[in-house]
């Protein structure tokens, strides 16, 4: 059980990064979005590592439910981040 909790886990990270990352690619110079994109593919590795030892209804379950409740919650807190900067 422990495995599938690291597996929510990182997907969670996962998904925020991503989210973060095309922020800071529209928001931020050159540098910024490049070492955010490294870091968010590198980070995908280790998602793929942990889709690839799961079943499928299992990968497919955390995939959707992280992917969801990870984009609306980096959202939310960029929108603050982003308001409290103007």
């Amino acid at each position: 059980m422990s495995t599938i909790l690291i597996y929510i886990t990182i997907s969670f990270v996962n998904v925020f990064l991503h989210i973060t990352r095309s922020i800071f690619v529209i928001k931020s110079g050159k540098s910024i979005a490049s070492l955010m994109n490294c870091i968010c593919y590198t980070f995908s590795a280790v998602v793929i590592k942990f889709i690839a030892e799961t079943d499928i209804y299992t990968a497919i379950a955390v995939q959707s439910t992280t992917n969801f409740f990870g984009c609306y919650l980096a959202m939310l807190m960029c929108e603050k981040v982003l308001k409290s900067r103007t």
